[in-house]
């Protein structure tokens, strides 16, 4: 199938909730397709050998239409009480929505959702987020979103204490300027590739932090969204400025 061209226009959306982390090992699943931008245009461009479908044409606006304001590339995320969740990605091209994946299988938090989560609870904050950046310990792959190639020194402060609170720090183990017990060490398999999901902006003290989508294993997360590795590559390949995540309960 061919999506009609169009025009984008990309658009940050402001995030807003809290919490998140996890980890685990891949487990292969492919997108299907997907789209890339190219010249102002949007060209169909398999993003997989092995494609599960084509992207979609909705029949009726996603449950997340109306949330996510001008944004043209939504990670869809609906999870249960398990820790389990289907993941579907959608972007929005001459004003229709079109599904590029169909659902995906992935891992939120073992606590499953919540409304307002916190920095001691193992949830999945419902809202839509924006999805600033990638980082991982791999070289950068080709995207268009800024990527950080982590190492031994990176770390996400989780330490409620600290003015540095929900932020991205570098400093050597033993040094940091905040309680590194406390904190996330970014060099580590579960985050070989990764996407910052934008949770708690405002950094106040224990609503949430280190929240990712990232690899996925065998199980949930401790709040953060996990999806297999061959879907996470062809996503941040995909993936543009302004994208955003949207979670809800399911």
């Amino acid at each position: 199938m061919t999506l009609p061209p169009g025009t984008l226009d990309y658009k940050d959306v402001t995030a807003h909730s809290s919490q998140a982390r996890g980890a685990s090992a891949p487990r292969p699943r492919l997108l299907t397709r997907a789209l890339l931008a190219l010249a102002g245009t949007v060209a169909a461009v398999p993003l997989a050998a092995a494609a599960d479908s084509a992207p979609s044409l909705a029949g009726s606006p996603p449950w997340f239409a109306n949330q996510v304001g001008g944004a043209q590339q939504v990670v869809a995320v609906a999870g249960d009480q398990t820790g389990h969740a289907n993941v579907e990605v959608w972007g929005k091209y001459n004003g229709q929505w079109w599904s590029m994946t169909g659902p995906l299988s992935g891992h939120i938090g073992s606590a499953g959702v919540a409304d307002v989560a916190s920095e001691d609870v193992p949830a999945t904050p419902t809202g839509v987020f924006s999805l600033p950046w990638a980082f991982g310990t791999e070289p950068a792959p080709a995207t268009a979103l800024p990527y950080h190639r982590t190492g031994p020194n990176d770390w996400w402060v989780a330490d409620v204490n600290s003015p540095l609170y929900n932020q991205f720090q570098t400093c050597a183990p033993g040094s940091c300027p905040f309680n590194e017990s406390k904190s996330e060490r970014l060099d580590v398999p579960a985050y070989a590739l990764a996407v910052v999901i934008g949770v708690n902006p405002q950094h106040v003290p224990g609503a949430g932090s280190a929240y990712f989508l990232h690899l996925d294993g065998d199980g949930p997360t401790a709040g953060c969204v996990a999806i297999s590795e061959a879907d996470l590559r062809s996503l941040i390949t995909w993936l543009r400025p302004g994208a955003v995540m949207a979670v809800q309960g399911s």
